[in-house]
């Protein structure tokens, strides 16, 4: 991954190459932004051109030898550190290198969610374990082999267990000449105020709208200008977000969230129990996404309700139905709707069961629009 291929981030980028041009690099930073900013992917870019050889003025030269190695992420000094299902077998990253590699070369804004359905784990929690520190500090420990830098990428530190945490932060605290610590995460209160200290925070913010849109266009040729524009706006600046709704019909989703809400209004069990299931065979990643979805025509609707209708971003039979919404939601209404799908997002995080979570939360639903 080189900067010129990373989509927005304008400035952050030119602040970044401009440190390590100037010598300011620090032994350890942390680059947090949230799902689909591409955190991930600026961190990989950074440690290319760190490593380059001949690193130009605005990004790394892309033909040396360590950036032919860069391009399958296998420089010998970038070490690779990541959550994985721990068992009595897999205590270390090392054995799914090969794996979390192909990962991140096929979609290098990967996610939790993405990297989970690559491993073979039903409803396992990713960790760093202890074991997982100590190959850390045993790779710190060896000489660098291009006799630069040596990077240490850690991606998604907060899942690290605490005595894992612990053990990471003599190295951290005392480094070896010319290492540098790159952590890549999306959850910083889920992290040790002790490792948060000793790293300096990048903070990556979620991309713009109008970024959003020239990459869906380039994603997808086929894909209408105002249809890729409408993803980027729902998508909140979440680019797996924003695609996720380009390969999928928006026309459907928008029917499908509709359909669902009326069936909730007029207490159709049937109806329910048929979206119930329906729903528990999307996905969690797209149940998850319908329920933004839901929060975004939510979101829509109280704005159109405030009186602020030059701020709704919607077309055609999306912005009529948000103003009929409008129309019904009063304040405590609104809040209880948002409270529920908010609670429902939650609890899928948390592998909750799909088929009972919707047919409850469409009786909730029913309560908070007849309240």
């Amino acid at each position: 991954m080189r900067f010129g291929r990373i989509i927005g981030q304008t400035a952050l980028k030119a602040r970044i190459i401009g440190n390590a041009r100037e010598g300011r690099v620090p032994h350890a930073q942390f680059f947090l932004g949230p799902r689909g900013s591409g955190n991930l992917a600026l961190a990989l870019a950074y440690a290319r051109y760190l490593l380059c050889e001949a690193p130009g003025p605005a990004d790394s030269c892309g033909d040396c030898p360590a950036c032919k190695q860069m391009d399958k992420l296998a420089h010998p000094d970038l070490n690779l550190s990541f959550p994985i299902f721990l068992s009595e077998k897999l205590r270390t990253c090392e054995p799914l290198l090969p794996t979390w590699r192909a990962a991140v070369l096929k979609e290098p804004f990967l996610d939790a969610a993405l990297w989970r359905d690559q491993l073979d784990g039903e409803n396992k929690q990713l960790r760093m374990g202890v074991d997982i520190a100590a190959e850390i500090t045993r790779k710190l420990s060896l000489k660098a082999y291009g006799g630069r830098w040596k990077v240490m990428l850690v991606w998604l530190p907060e899942l690290m267990d605490p005595p894992a945490a612990n053990k990471l932060l003599k190295a951290l605290e005392e480094p070896e000449p010319g290492t540098v610590f790159l952590l890549v995460g999306t959850e910083a209160d889920q992290m040790l105020p002790t490792i948060l200290s000793r790293a300096q925070l990048v903070k990556v913010p979620a991309l713009l709208e109008d970024d959003l849109a020239q990459a869906l266009a380039g994603r997808y040729p086929d894909l209408k200008p105002e249809e890729a524009r409408a993803c980027a706006v729902r998508s909140a600046g979440d680019l797996l977000e924003a695609v996720a709704m380009a390969e999928k019909s928006e026309e459907e989703l928008f029917v499908l969230f509709r359909d669902w809400m009326r069936a909730c209004y007029g207490l159709k069990i049937h109806e329910a129990a048929e979206f119930a299931e329906h729903f528990a065979r999307m996905g969690r990643e797209r149940q998850k996404g319908l329920m933004r979805y839901g929060l975004h025509l939510l979101r829509m609707s109280l704005l159109h309700a405030a009186g602020a209708s030059g701020l709704v971003r919607a077309v055609g039979q999306e912005q009529e139905f948000i103003r009929r919404f409008a129309a019904m939601l009063s304040e405590p209404r609104a809040e209880d709707l948002r409270h529920e799908l908010e609670s429902a997002h939650q609890h899928l995080e948390r592998n909750a069961n799909p088929k009972v979570l919707f047919m409850d939360l469409s009786y909730s639903v029913h309560r908070a629009l007849r309240a």
